[in-house]
């Protein structure tokens, strides 16, 4: 029994991201040295497209623009409609070539002020 919970838990991918409502800041992990917390009193829009192979999120913010690249990146997109969006970060490379079935893969997040 322990071993077959050990070889689930070798198997899962880390999240990208949590759901938890109601959440009035959202933070973003653009990676281990970068970390930004947003109030969701600042959100604008947000958008999903499918670019080449993947898909990229957009998410519009007063003050800052933001892109995500990955796949399966829907059920986020629908929880941040909800301002339920705690925390979102890029899975760590050593996982991103592990097969992740329908799990949110969030690969490269993009940070930058509006001008």
């Amino acid at each position: 029994m322990k071993t077959e919970i050990r070889r689930q838990n070798v198997r899962t991918t880390p999240a990208c991201w949590q759901r938890e409502a109601p959440c009035p800041c959202l933070r973003i992990e653009a990676s281990p040295q970068a970390s930004h917390v947003f109030p969701y009193q600042h959100f604008i829009s947000a958008s999903l497209d499918q670019v080449d192979e993947a898909e990229q999120l957009q998410i519009q913010l007063s003050s800052h623009n933001v892109e995500l690249r990955g796949c399966n990146l829907r059920a986020l997109l629908l929880a941040l409609q909800d301002f339920a969006v705690k925390w979102i970060r890029v899975l760590p490379p050593r996982y991103q070539d592990l097969e992740t079935g329908d799990a949110c893969v969030i690969t490269e997040i993009r940070i930058e002020e509006t001008k």
